[in-house]
């Protein structure tokens, strides 16, 4: 008899494998893919580095021998690639790996240590990013007026003395002494080179065809706008830095043209929040400018959410002779790899229009591309493409025997019309447990139903694999999850949408959702929650506070008061969430009405729902005044309000966080929803 298929719980995140990076050789034979996996007894991950065999599909775990190993690149014969390794107490250096062999050699004994390795087109030379930090004051103080030696630590000060905005970072601390600065060394480690230098920081875009000059983006200027950025070239052996001059503040580097006298790169306008960049091909200074993409019309990267990770992020690659480009681009509840053709923008698909693609790469010929993919009923595998055409391969099958284990809900996909016309995507997942039975009710089929509403705004959720989302169903619930105004992936002018209308429109959208879900015969209308983190946290408290349908609530991560969070939270600027400054005006002036206006703060005194307020105590992206603000109201009003505190966690405790707070917090959302719902 066959085993019955247990249900998935919050243990079960143990059990996963989390796959990222991965990174095709030259000749198309290996598959680079960093693999993490939770360790229990040390409450931390464990993350190798594997080796897939395209041919074979064969995996040799943790080839590098060493945990902790990562940041890699091929070397452009694909007989060796380079990788960063961090020795306990030691800063991270860089290594190669010879694949005949498996013999492995230290290449750098920089100081500072390295990151970010790419080899020359050559093969000769690699470029790294090596990070300076200015040392902390000497404390003001005469000891020997004080009458006592201090000990070394009393020597040096640690006050910070700030005087620059973005001097902070979610999940990295204070980042204002740090200096990331570009490096290039020779293929064997020698000749280390420092290209970059001062206050400012520099990251890495391309080497040019003939490998003599670096594109890098970097801001040479002190910002009060979040999001800005310039594009520079630099000798490759080193000289003076030149601006590829650009009339808008947002610019991205992304590879040089064939002869290597143009660059392309990304430029978009940071005073929308909802803008998308366009793809810009210019010379060198930034003349004769040319549209390739115009701005507003594509969604550049995956911005897909789950518990996995947040979003991949964009991948492209120039194709031979530079006439198109492969890259990842947002459709609709999706994300997937294309090719624009650089002379008329024309798009093409490489993989189908389904599921959530990213972290390509490509063979020396470009013949095939590598990248990792998830859909709803699988987490993350690594794949491969034709660019010529065909179906894909998958060539890992790294959680299996878990997926084989457990009985799993396949969402359905749904749509409706908000007020304003839209048509709002959505997705109902059916209950797979038993229902928590209502005492007074006593139904079986019908379930209690969970609304999750997601971060960002400008995310989307879609066809990718949600563990949390899985475990409500095991439990009993039925679970709603839509992209409301302001989502990605469904056109600029549905994302815009949000920017002046920034509670109302999402609520609008949520709301009309749940009235379709309602009418299925397997949901119970008396019993309904709503969820969500960051500005899904924000959502939460808005909704509660315009509507009692919801019988319980959990926000994380909220914000609950526009006004603070657009001058205290780690991108504070000028603009800022929602546009900021440049929607609403300035938030220290009363005559800014909207910052309230659209702060569920507002409208605190209207909350009836038991509310589950969940916080990280580093989260700087949405700092903690914003759970408090909420908290103390409520409990001053004498609703019924419960203040998770978590320690030693930031704002992607439910993605990164440490193994136990992430199952913990699943089990204490699980308690709350049980108690009222």
């Amino acid at each position: 008899m066959a085993a019955l298929a247990a249900t998935v719980a919050p243990e079960d995140l143990y059990k996963l494998t989390f796959l990222s990076n991965a990174v095709i050789s030259p000749d198309g034979r290996y598959v680079l893919v960093e693999a993490s996996r939770m360790n229990g007894p040390k409450d931390t991950y464990d993350r190798t580095v594997e080796l897939v065999n395209v041919a074979s599909g064969a995996l040799t775990h943790n080839a590098t021998k060493h945990a902790g190993d990562g940041d890699y690149a091929w070397m452009p014969d694909g007989r060796s690639f380079v990788f960063v390794r961090t020795v306990e107490k030691q800063k991270p250096q860089l290594y190669r790996y010879t694949l005949a062999t498996g013999a492995i050699a230290q290449l750098t004994r920089i100081k500072q240590g390295v990151s970010g390795p790419v080899p020359s087109h050559a093969g000769d030379r690699i470029a790294l990013t090596v990070t300076d930090t200015d040392p902390m004051p000497s404390a003001q103080a005469d000891f020997a007026k004080a009458g006592f030696v201090p000990k070394a630590s009393q020597k040096q000060s640690d006050i910070r003395i700030i005087n620059q905005l973005f001097f902070q970072a979610n999940g990295q601390g204070y980042t204002y002494r740090d200096h990331t600065h570009i490096w290039t060394i020779a293929a064997n480690g020698s000749h280390a080179t420092q290209l970059t230098s001062g206050k400012y920081s520099e990251g890495f875009d391309a080497w040019s065809p003939d490998d003599r000059t670096i594109l890098f983006d970097s801001v040479q200027y002190e910002p009060i706008d979040s999001g800005v950025s310039d594009v520079y070239t630099v000798p490759s052996t080193g000289g003076a830095i030149a601006k590829v001059a650009s009339p808008l503040s947002s610019n991205g580097g992304f590879f040089f043209g064939n002869d290597g006298r143009r660059i392309y790169f990304l430029s978009g306008d940071v005073r929308d929040a909802a803008a998308q960049p366009a793809l810009i091909s210019a010379d060198r200074d930034g003349s004769d400018r040319r549209v390739v993409i115009a701005s507003n019309t594509v969604g550049w990267g995956d911005t897909l959410l789950a518990d996995m990770k947040e979003g991949g992020g964009l991948c492209a690659w120039p194709l031979p002779n530079h006439d198109r480009l492969l890259l990842n681009l947002d459709g609709p509840g999706y994300a997937n790899l294309r090719t624009i053709d650089l002379n008329d923008g024309t798009r093409s698909d490489v993989t189908p229009p389904q599921g959530e693609a990213w972290s390509c790469t490509i063979t020396r010929d470009a013949s095939r591309t590598a990248y990792l993919y998830s859909d709803f009923m699988h987490p993350a595998d690594v794949y491969v493409a034709s660019l010529s055409g065909g179906s894909p391969r998958r060539l890992t099958n790294v959680n299996g025997a878990y997926l084989s284990s457990v009985t799993l809900s396949q969402p359905q996909e749904f749509s409706v019309k908000d007020p304003a016309g839209n048509s709002v995507q959505a997705w109902f997942m059916p209950a797979t447990g038993r229902a928590p039975l209502d005492s007074a009710r006593g139904d079986a089929a019908k379930h209690p139903t969970l609304l999750d509403i997601h971060g960002g705004p400008e995310t989307q959720f879609g066809q990718t694999f949600f563990h949390e989302f899985q475990l409500y169903a095991a439990m009993g619930y039925n679970v709603v999850f839509c992209d409301p105004a302001g989502s990605t992936g469904h056109g600029y002018a549905f994302e815009e949408s949000l920017e002046n209308n920034y509670g109302d429109a999402m609520f609008a959208d949520v709301q009309a959702v749940m009235d379709a879900a309602v009418q299925r015969p397997d949901v119970d209308a008396s019993r309904l929650g709503v969820l969500g983190g960051s500005y899904g946290g924000y959502a939460t408290l808005w909704v509660i506070a315009h509507t009692d349908r919801y019988k319980v609530a959990v926000a994380e991560r909220a914000v609950s008061n526009l006004q603070s969070e657009n001058l205290a939270a780690d991108f504070a600027g000028k603009n800022g969430l929602g546009g900021g400054y440049y929607t609403w005006g300035p938030p220290w002036d009363p005559a800014s009405t909207d910052y309230a206006k659209f702060s569920p703060l507002t409208y605190v005194a209207n909350v009836r729902t038991p509310l589950l307020i969940l916080h990280a105590d580093e989260d700087t992206r949405a700092p903690i005044d914003q759970t408090l603000q909420e908290y103390t109201s409520l409990k001053i009003l004498g609703r019924t309000v419960e203040y998770v505190s978590v320690p030693n966690e930031n704002h992607d405790l439910s993605r990164t966080g440490s193994p136990l707070h992430r199952v913990e917090r699943l089990h204490l959302i699980l308690d709350w929803l049980q108690r009222y719902i």
